[in-house]
């Protein structure tokens, strides 16, 4: 068993005995988790601590390793890129683009007038 593993099944244990509630995600070394409960063992621990079933709460976690399935979630992009981000760009490289273009056409106009003189 690999050291995720093991952390994943400590981490169900702890909040289970600590909120008194069966998980669906967990976090674990700044990963997110998806946990899935084989038949019907979540209903199972969610009995035991109803009762405050202390034995058969352990006996249940004991049997976790072989009852749970984790799937890492992906990771949501912590900016949202698309379409608003790349208007903004757009934006600001048009108006930056006019802004040279406008200085250039009042630097040439000034050129042509010093030429006249």
């Amino acid at each position: 068993m690999t050291r995720v593993d093991l952390a994943i099944l400590h981490e169900i244990v702890r909040i289970i005995q600590a909120r008194t509630k069966v998980p669906e995600r967990i976090r674990i070394q700044k990963r997110d988790y998806h946990i899935t409960y084989l038949e019907d063992h979540r209903q199972r621990i969610e009995e035991a601590l109803r009762r405050h079933d202390t034995d058969r709460l352990n006996m249940l976690f004991g049997q976790l390793t072989s009852k749970v399935k984790y799937q890492l979630m992906r990771r949501s992009p912590s900016r949202p890129k698309g379409r608003e981000q790349t208007r903004v760009a757009r934006g600001r490289s048009t108006s930056t683009a006019r802004a040279a273009a406008t200085s250039r056409t009042a630097a040439a106009a000034r050129r042509k007038r010093a030429r006249a003189r």
